[in-house]
């Protein structure tokens, strides 16, 4: 994750994506006027000398006028961050941030890159959506995200929350944009995985619960078996 540093503990990665998740809420939310940042990639999350996310770059970021939900743009960006409908298309939402978010989620897991070469050009090459909705659709899910975890953690990390944040990061990439969560919803998951993370207890704060059912995250939240 960090060149030259050893590999960033399962907490710690959590608490980077809770910080940067924070960054991406508050100016989708409370910024006037409010803003979508356009080019959301693990290379433009800071790490600070505390290991806390700050979420930079803001040189691409585009002003959401007031009333106006999406709309069209000439296309700016990273490839392999880029939902569907921002790549063929060009229509832009704070959806656009979210789906990017959802591919840092899978590097924070993996620690590989947004699209994996596995051929000599680049339509040979595999994105870590692509590879992660794969891996989350088998029988045996548990076991097969077990070989995307980067092997540097060793057996230090608990693979149920790691099921949890590979289902956000699904959730964050659909490729319909209008069911993909809005930050604060993932704000608010994330800060119930991390805390479930660190105690080792269920998710039982209620009013946490029902906000992210009423999100549609209920695989997220329900203790794995």
């Amino acid at each position: 994750m960090i060149p030259g540093r050893d590999p960033l503990p399962w907490s710690t990665r959590l608490q980077i994506a809770l910080d940067s998740a924070r960054g991406l809420e508050y100016i989708h939310e409370h910024t006037v006027p409010l803003y979508i940042h356009r080019d959301v990639k693990s290379a433009n999350i800071l790490i600070d000398k505390n290991l806390r996310g700050k979420v930079a770059d803001f040189g691409l970021t585009k002003l959401i006028e007031v009333g106006t939900s999406s709309f069209h743009t000439r296309l700016v960006g990273t490839f392999g961050y880029m939902p569907p409908e921002y790549a063929q298309y060009g229509d832009i939402s704070s959806k656009i941030d979210v789906y990017a978010f959802g591919v840092v989620l899978y590097e924070l897991i993996s620690a590989k890159s947004a699209i994996l070469k596995t051929g000599e050009t680049v339509s040979e090459s595999k994105g870590l959506v692509t590879l992660f909705e794969g891996a989350l659709n088998q029988i045996n899910p548990l076991e097969a995200l077990r070989k995307l975890v980067d092997p540097r953690l060793g057996d230090n990390y608990p693979i149920e929350s790691v099921l949890k944040i590979g289902q956000l990061g699904r959730a964050c990439t659909r490729d319909n944009p209008l069911l993909r969560p809005n930050m604060k919803s993932i704000v608010v998951a994330l800060m119930t995985l991390s805390s479930s993370s660190q105690d080792g207890t269920s998710y039982d704060n209620q009013t946490l619960i029902n906000l992210l059912l009423d999100e549609g995250f209920r695989e997220i939240i329900t203790p794995t078996s």
